[in-house]
């Protein structure tokens, strides 16, 4: 009875650490796919190479995979059937080789391949969270606004002739004289232009006046919104979105220096030398980046957001160190046919972020004597406990 109880758990036991070892390989994988292969490759669909799911079906046995993935130009030369058919199929494109991936690297791409799921969309409609939200009331809310204050005004004036009226009609029956028009509309002007009646209105227009230099004053150098016209183009929306392009291998610098950097045509041009039909546009605007790139000629890009000059942002301390998303800051991008200005980057936007954002001080070396100051405090770090708040930290 006890050997076998005691069989049970150990075989137990070992069933539930091969299950967390199989999570922990395919969330590697995941890791892995993303750095190494999500530019060319999707599991479901074609991207510039072949979908990536039923793989196991496809390919040899005897370790073919791993010979492939570190250096796909010597198998093709050793004259393998298969992977010389891939070449052809591709029109002689060569696949990038990762020596650097050992087999149980490969193998944690192939089990997450195996073991993946589309994920879920987002209820509700897709454009919504598309739209810019404005800081400054504009549009058909601040119009009703103002049109809601001018009838309470109205209804202000039209209350106050009533009352006038009533006060003259009780005094002419109490006394016993006549109703007159005349005498109430002298008691009214009388009211319209008493000192508390002019004072209050003064005052509230003054308030308003105030209040509309002040939101237009903060608007000044704000551009939420702005959506320039581009030299080519280019669909964020297919690149990003339906392709699952990273914004890391465009934007080469988002981690590793102050500017994520705008691509070259070279960069465009490791997928469309291969590429030169887009869905949109056909071979127009391909054309324009193939014609760029031939002439070793710059894409003159129109720069959407831009920062005051007396402003300091570095994207890797951002990105690397602190783990902001991109869309945090640029909106989902991965759905924008033509990009725009999605956050309004004001002063107070930033601040805001900085008062609320929490730091996981547990995932980075940057962060240890921080993580060693906070360990066992209930208090969530924020990135105003980092000094975030500080001038000196965004301004020169």
């Amino acid at each position: 009875m006890n050997r076998t109880f005691t069989r049970g758990v150990l075989l137990s036991f070992l069933l539930l650490g091969t299950l967390l070892a199989q999570g922990q390989d395919v969330a590697a994988g995941e890791k892995l796919f993303n750095a190494n292969c999500k530019s060319c490759h999707a599991v479901d669909k074609k991207v510039i190479g072949p979908a990536l799911q039923g793989w196991k079906d496809r390919v040899p046995g005897d370790g073919w995979i791993y010979k492939w993935v570190r250096n796909s130009t010597e198998v093709i030369k050793s004259g393998d059937a298969y992977a010389n058919q891939i070449y052809k199929e591709y029109n002689g494109t060569l696949m990038t080789a990762f020596p650097q991936l050992s087999d149980g690297d490969i193998d944690n791409i192939m089990a997450w391949v195996d073991n993946y799921t589309p994920p879920t969309p987002p209820p509700g409609p897709a454009t919504a969270a598309t739209q810019p939200q404005g800081s400054i009331p504009t549009g058909p809310l601040y119009t009703g606004l103002v049109v809601l204050i001018g009838v309470l005004a109205l209804m202000s004036f039209a209350l106050i002739f009533l009352i006038v009226v009533v006060i003259h009609a009780v005094r002419a029956k109490e006394s016993g004289t006549s109703f007159s028009m005349p005498q109430v509309a002298g008691s009214f002007r009388k009211a319209a232009t008493s000192k508390f009646t002019l004072t209050t209105v003064t005052l509230l227009l003054v308030a308003g006046g105030l209040n509309y230099t002040v939101k237009t004053a903060r608007g000044v150098g704000l551009h939420q919104g702005y959506t320039p016209a581009q030299p080519v183009a280019f669909s964020h929306k297919i690149h990003a979105g339906q392709y699952g392009i990273s914004c890391n291998y465009c934007h080469t610098g988002v981690e590793k220096s102050k500017s994520a950097t705008i691509p070259g045509a070279n960069i465009c041009m490791n997928c469309h030398n291969y590429i030169e039909e887009g869905p949109n546009y056909g071979k127009v605007e391909i054309g324009k980046v193939r014609a760029a790139y031939e002439a070793n000629r710059r894409i003159e890009w129109v720069r959407i957001h831009n920062l005051p000059d007396l402003v300091y942002f570095n994207h890797a301390q951002h990105v690397k160190v602190g783990g902001v998303e991109c869309q945090e800051c640029h909106g989902p991008v991965e759905t924008m046919e033509v990009v725009y200005q999605f956050s309004d980057l004001s002063m107070g936007w930033c601040i805001t972020c900085h008062r609320e954002k929490q730091v996981d001080v547990t995932k980075n070396d940057y962060y240890l004597k921080v993580h060693n100051e906070y360990v066992g405090k209930e208090t969530a770090v924020t990135v105003s406990d980092l000094g975030g708040l500080e001038c000196a930290k965004c301004h020169y």
